[in-house]
Order: C-alpha cells, then sequence, then structure tokens
C-alpha cells in the first residue's frame, strides 16, 4: 500500500474533524477536543516535534537530567520516569554506559505513549515500559525519580499525596528531577514572562490562533503553580535539599535530595 493511500483516511479524519466546532487545532496537526487537551490518538506521533517547538530549552532539558542521573546510577539501581511520554529521554539515558546496568522504568498514563514508547524502546533490555499514573506507582527503592512536565497535569489537591510518594520511595540520597511550567511572583511578572512566551512560540512558527487555541484547550487539564509553592511542597515531604538547576521564562527544572 502506497504512502499516499495510507494517507486518505488520516486526511478524512482531518476534515471531519475541522468541521466540528469543539475541536481546535493547536499546530502540527494535533487538534484536542475543545478544553480537554489529551496525549492520546494521534498526538503521539506528532509530540517531540510539537513539544520542542513550545517548551523553551526542551532538548537541553533532556541533556541535563541525562547527566544528572549519573550521581544516582547505582549498580543494580532502579530510575523511573514519570509520565515517559514517547520513551525519547528514556533511550537517551539507557544509551549511557553509567546506566547500563541500572533497571529504568517509563510509565504514562496514555495507552498511546506507551505503545509508541514501547517501539522506541523495544531492544533496549534494561527499560520497560508501562501504563499507569503518578499515584499508582510503586516507588520504593527507586535510586531517582523523574517527572519532566508532568505534575502540572495532576490535580492541585492530589499533589501532596504523590510527592509524599515520591520522597517515602527514594532511597537515602536519592534524586527528583521535576521540571514544571511555572507561575510568576506577581501580576506584573506574570503578564511580562507570557508575552515573552508568546514571542518564543510566534518565533517558533506558531500562529496567534494556534497559541491562543492551544492555551484554550489546556484550560481543565493543566494547573501550573508558582515556584515557590513546589519548592515548599517538597520541603514539606521531607526532601532536604532543593535547588534550580534550569530555568527559561516559566519553565523551571528543580532537583530535589531525600
Amino acid at each position: 500500500m502506497s504512502e499516499a493511500t495510507e494517507s486518505l483516511p488520516a486526511l478524512a479524519e482531518l476534515k471531519a474533524m475541522a468541521d466540528d466546532p469543539r475541536l481546535l487545532d493547536v499546530g502540527d496537526g494535533i487538534v484536542p477536543i475543545d478544553t480537554r487537551w489529551s496525549f492520546a490518538g494521534g498526538t503521539p506521533q506528532k509530540f517531540d516535534n510539537h513539544v520542542s517547538k513550545s517548551v523553551p530549552l526542551y532538548s537541553e532539558g533532556h541533556a541535563l537530567i541525562s547527566q544528572c542521573v549519573e550521581f544516582f546510577s547505582r549498580r543494580g539501581g532502579l530510575i523511573i520516569d514519570v509520565g515517559c511520554s514517547t520513551g525519547t529521554l528514556l533511550a537517551q539515558i539507557a544509551a549511557k554506559e553509567c546506566c547500563k546496568d541500572v533497571s529504568l522504568i517509563g510509565f504514562d498514563i496514555e495507552a498511546d505513549m506507551v505503545r509508541v514508547a514501547r517501539q522506541r524502546c523495544r531492544e533496549l533490555e534494561n527499560v520497560t515500559i508501562r501504563q499507569g499514573d503518578m499515584l499508582s506507582i510503586d516507588y520504593n527503592g527507586a535510586n531517582a525519580v523523574i517527572m519532566y512536565y508532568t505534575l502540572q497535569f495532576l490535580p492541585p489537591g492530589d499533589r501532596h499525596t504523590a510527592m509524599r510518594m515520591v520522597c517515602d520511595g527514594l532511597v537515602e540520597g536519592g534524586g527528583l528531577l521535576l521540571f514544571e511550567k511555572t507561575l510568576e511572583p506577581d501580576s506584573r511578572t506574570q503578564d511580562i514572562v507570557q508575552q515573552l512566551y508568546a514571542e518564543f512560540k510566534l518565533d517558533n512558527g506558531f500562529d496567534p490562533d494556534e497559541i491562543y487555541q492551544k492555551a484554550h484547550s489546556l484550560r481543565s487539564v493543566m494547573a501550573p503553580q508558582r515556584s515557590s509553592e513546589t519548592h515548599d511542597l517538597l520541603r514539606e515531604v521531607g526532601f532536604t535539599s532543593i535547588t534550580t538547576i534550569q530555568k527559561y521564562l516559566h519553565f523551571e527544572g528543580i532537583l530535589a535530595i531525600k
């Protein structure tokens, strides 16, 4: 079957979606339903390209985490990636010499993401991909836990429980690598940073309608919080050493050690 023939159902589907007023085009052919953004359906195939244009220093964050896990990669150890999406970061970590004898487990709540991640990591013997949400994961014995833009999608009322589970499960001296989109400390800086972020997305090829529609699609799905609130939460659940290792506009990477 030719590529042209294979694409006909997808084109017909996109045309049908374009006629549905509930659906929004957020760029890169990703079309969520109204305010219910989802990582399911056709999103996984387009995810890496889309998110690298949407999140500043996305690839650099992957590289930074790959370096950081070297401090926690004990022989026979365990590293857990919560919200592993397409498995790109896990594959990068698995390629490191220091992680050859470390078990890497990736979790994602979306079955379609799990399928893509399993395909990407199929030849990596120390990588396992499972379907599950962060409140159902067994973190016991983990040397490091990665949450790369994941916690922001958990309802705020569940975040204390999730972070407590992670901290309790980590071995003594284990690390959490938590990357999040944040709110700024006051209304003036929030407005300035929000405009700078919009310009970042415009420079990466998104048009104003796509930027608005993406924000609209995330209304009931994502709830960022202030950086200070995240740091306070991590202290409350038992992390003893917390520092920011990456920051650009709204986007922050935190290293927290038990």
